[in-house]
């Protein structure tokens, strides 16, 4: 009984029509796809959830946690409706960010958003997939250079998923290894700057791929 006055509620939502259906929403940075372009990949292989994606073109974490919480209400979209949200962003490599960073991490856990970061960039997630590294990666761009080892044709914006998808669980493992050797403790965040290379990535990806139906 309490499932079908659930399902007649969450039939109200404005913008999800599907009665049924959890939405599993992403908040980006900025102009740079790459995110996007990667999660986009996941879109129609689970009937059990959507997933819908914030607009803005915000590089500042506080602003794409605001932008994810506006449109959360316009959309009825909420942790309490067994929703998932997720703020995807780069640490960069710029110090002054930090303290954006810390601020971010508050103002989302008020909201139940997940705080998905990668140091130094979203790439690190990429690299993984061919072999685990703890080197210091001092800008983007020295980091973008490894994947092309592994990646030769590599540009930012570009879909790389069905390159690189054979060999998830790999970076996963590998994602996790980083953050024993950063010591943060099983099933805490990445927020730390210094933690790098690292990345949260792996917990998205788990999620999507480890959900009832597509076990089945």
């Amino acid at each position: 009984m309490a499932r079908i006055i659930e399902q007649k509620r969450r039939g109200k939502r404005r913008g999800n029509p599907d009665k049924t259906k959890n939405v599993i929403l992403f908040g980006f940075e900025g102009e740079n796809k790459t995110e996007k372009k990667y999660f986009q990949n996941f879109q129609g292989r689970n009937k059990s959830y959507n997933i819908d994606f914030a607009y803005g073109n915000d590089t500042d974490p506080v602003q794409i946690v605001n932008n994810l919480i506006n449109y959360m209400k316009q959309k009825d979209i909420s942790v309490k409706h067994g929703d998932k949200i997720y703020c995807v962003f780069d640490s960069d490599v710029d110090k002054s960010k930090q303290e954006k960073i810390n601020q971010a991490y508050l103002k989302a856990s008020k909201r139940g958003i997940e705080i998905v970061m990668s140091v130094p960039s979203f790439e690190i997630w990429y690299l993984l997939h061919n072999r685990y590294t703890s080197h210091y990666f001092y800008s983007n761009d020295e980091l973008i250079r490894e994947l092309k080892k592994f990646i030769p044709t590599y540009e930012k914006n570009i879909n790389v998923f069905t390159l690189i998808n054979k060999n998830v669980e790999k970076a996963s493992v590998n994602a996790k290894a980083l953050k024993k050797y950063h010591n943060i403790p099983e099933g805490q965040v990445i927020t730390n700057m210094n933690c790098n290379p690292s990345t949260d990535v792996f917990k998205i990806v788990e999620y999507l791929n480890n959900s009832k139906e597509n076990k089945e």
